[in-house]
């Protein structure tokens, strides 16, 4: 891409294009695109902001971006619509943000001069929305941010405006802005079959786009620097995009917060669960005493767990199948330690060898899960 980058000034693109025409003496890159560098700002502000407050500068975790409003189902399609936008201000470590930034940089400038700001914040914004409404359909379960499918949005709205006014360009304009375009596109899907890579924000961002540029620019260049009907059309499309989306989509459970809340859960019961074993085997405390521990300080909040997991509703089938492993593991631990409660009550050895031996098969099944 380094040799195929669109140009990022006015002043290469000649003058015969009505779209584009080269200012008329030495301009800025401020001058030339506000908005390109205000974005630039805001997002690398945010960025500054999460190090600050203790988020990984490299390889932050999705627990650590979701406080900060990254995108995911369980709570954006709650009534917590703002992560919508708030996401594409958030990235996942300095490689993630300077990637996205030096691809804004190069592409912003050309698209905010041809289409002036105001329907380049529009283009920018809408797309980025459309992005992650495509993020959430295609995988809701997943904490997804970053800038990538608003800057995709801008390559295609590169696209459109190729298609809609390729005969007002300059042949040798519509041929270098073609094929950064395309090189660019062609490229990132290819990288976006990546594993851990957000195919369908590029995409969602990539059409939404490319059909916003066949509306809202129009064939005069001042005409887009206006706020015109089409203008505020395009800004009710992005409002009506948000409420469908919000409204429509299935709120998938809650999987990330439930396996969070598993934690601590399964830590404790098996610390209280293995004290009071150590407790036993020396004679420290009777097999009642022994069986009251596990009937009332480890069951009640394992089986609690068990069953908020077992209830998580509209969720892909991989993590409905690894959510069903973790119910089987979890429900082998319950009945080992009934059992174990049941033989220690009654004086049953054999019970409680069956339940010392059930135990065993449920760490089996948490190795299995572990190695997934």
């Amino acid at each position: 891409m380094d040799d195929q980058q669109a140009p990022d000034s006015l002043e290469s693109v000649p003058r015969e294009a009505s779209f584009t025409a080269p200012p008329t003496q030495k301009q800025s890159l401020w001058q030339i695109a506000p908005a390109t560098i205000v974005l630039i700002a805001l997002n690398t502000l945010v960025f500054l902001l999460m190090v600050f407050r203790g988020v990984s500068f490299v390889s932050p975790s999705a627990e650590s971006v979701l406080p900060w409003g990254a995108n995911y189902g369980p709570l954006t399609l709650s009534g917590q619509w703002w992560r919508l936008f708030a996401s594409l201000f958030i990235h996942f470590g300095i490689i993630h943000i300077a990637m996205n930034m030096f691809v804004l940089l190069s592409i912003g400038p050309v698209i905010e001069s041809l289409c002036g700001r105001v329907v380049f914040l529009l283009l920018y914004l809408i797309s980025g929305v459309g992005g992650d409404t495509a993020s959430l359909i295609w995988h809701p379960t997943i904490v997804s941010a970053g800038a990538s499918g608003a800057i995709f949005g801008l390559y295609g709205a590169l696209l459109g405006l190729l298609a809609l006014h390729r005969h007002t360009i300059a042949p040798d304009a519509l041929k270098s802005l073609s094929r950064s375009g395309l090189t660019f596109v062609g490229y990132n899907i290819l990288f976006s079959l990546r594993p851990g890579v957000d195919m369908a924000a590029h995409l969602g961002g990539l059409v939404a786009g490319f059909l916003l540029a066949l509306f809202l620019v129009q064939r005069d260049p001042k005409a887009n620097r206006t706020l015109g009907w089409r203008t505020f059309a395009a800004l009710a499309a992005g409002i009506i995009l948000i409420v469908i989306t919000v409204r429509a989509v299935p709120v998938p459970g809650d999987i990330l917060g439930e396996f969070r809340r598993l934690d601590p859960i399964e830590k404790q019961s098996l610390d209280l669960y293995n004290a009071s074993v150590n407790k036993w085997n020396a004679q420290k405390i009777s097999d009642n005493e022994f069986a009251d521990t596990i009937e009332q300080q480890i069951l009640p909040p394992w089986k609690s767990e068990r069953d908020a997991i077992a209830k998580l509703k509209n969720l892909p089938a991989d993590q409905n199948k690894f959510a069903a492993k973790v119910i089987k593991y979890m429900d082998a631990r319950t009945e080992s330690w009934t059992l174990l409660t049941e033989g220690l009550r009654a004086g049953d050895a054999s019970a409680v060898k069956q339940a010392f031996n059930k135990i065993q098969e449920a760490g089996k099944l948490l190795k299995s899960i572990g190695n997934e």
